[in-house]
């Protein structure tokens, strides 16, 4: 096997394929025609800075294109709300079929408020790794999952909003159903493309050593490394506008909910999301 070949069995190992690992190898080839062999060192240690690099970049780049796609689900998904939810006249128990109403009605409250935290604190881990050529494996690692989640609970708030729509038609009117369910439909393709970029971008295996860190050493203050305090403190800040909107009737259980849900959802996503140890 020439050098070349060797080259090329590395760079698949390391998951670098398609156009760049083309274009190394012509870069390679290049080099090889007018210099020694034994300078370019051995080919799986070349294959591997060359994946470290490239999966900082692949890992980063489609974060921020999940984000775009999660902006664009997420403006579509404030529009239905406003023009579909909010017109309709959908009491909670008028569902054609009850138990996939209450699940559907749930998600529509859950699902947007995840995918946004995890979208998020997607970004702010993007826009710290981007400055680096070569991050951490483990900190790639939290990146893409936190990318992941994002898209899978931004693509449950549209499967949840067509559903609610379909189970609680007697409520709204045919346009009001069909507008719901096509436009749910339709935002799901920038969440597909965006999760296709990221699993491609995963391929990519860095083996940078370090640790993965936690959402402290994203947020771009000094805050005190205390996650169950930051926790209850973000939990108050957003009861205080449900309490405030709801009145007397409805605003105390409207906060107390939405202060059991970021603590249920701080619990559960924590370590995978990179919140806590």
């Amino acid at each position: 096997m020439t050098y070349l070949d060797r080259l090329a069995q590395e760079l698949a190992r390391v998951g670098v394929g398609g156009r760049a690992r083309t274009r190394i190898l012509a870069e390679a080839a290049d080099h090889l025609a007018d210099g020694d062999e034994a300078a370019f060192g051995d080919p799986g240690a070349l294959a591997q800075l060359f994946a470290d690099e490239l999966a900082t970049q692949a890992t980063t780049r489609s974060a921020y294109f999940a984000f775009g796609a999660l902006a664009v689900a997420g403006t579509g998904f404030a529009a239905g709300w406003l023009l579909v939810v909010q017109r309709g006249t959908a009491d909670i128990t008028s569902a054609a079929f009850l138990p996939l109403g209450l699940v559907a009605a749930f998600a529509l409250i859950a699902c947007p408020q995840i995918a946004f935290a995890s979208g998020l604190l997607s970004l702010l881990r993007a826009r710290r790794l981007a400055k680096l050529r070569a991050a951490p494996a483990a900190e790639l690692s939290l990146l893409a999952r936190r990318t992941r989640t994002a898209l899978a609970f931004g693509a449950a708030s549209m499967v949840a909003f067509a559903a609610y729509a379909l189970d609680y038609h007697n409520s709204f009117s045919r346009a009001q159903v069909t507008a719901g369910t096509a436009g749910a439909a339709a935002l799901l393709l920038p969440l597909a493309v965006a999760a296709i970029a990221a699993r491609r971008a995963a391929a990519v295996r860095s083996a940078v050593p370090g640790d993965a860190g936690d959402m402290f050493d994203d947020v771009p203050l000094a805050l005190p490394r205390r996650p169950w305090l930051a926790c209850f403190a973000l939990a108050a800040v957003l009861a205080v506008p449900l309490l405030a909107a709801g009145g007397l009737d409805e605003g105390p259980r409207n906060a107390a909910a939405e202060v059991l849900l970021v603590v249920l959802c701080f619990a559960v996503f924590g370590r995978r999301l990179g919140l806590r140890d």
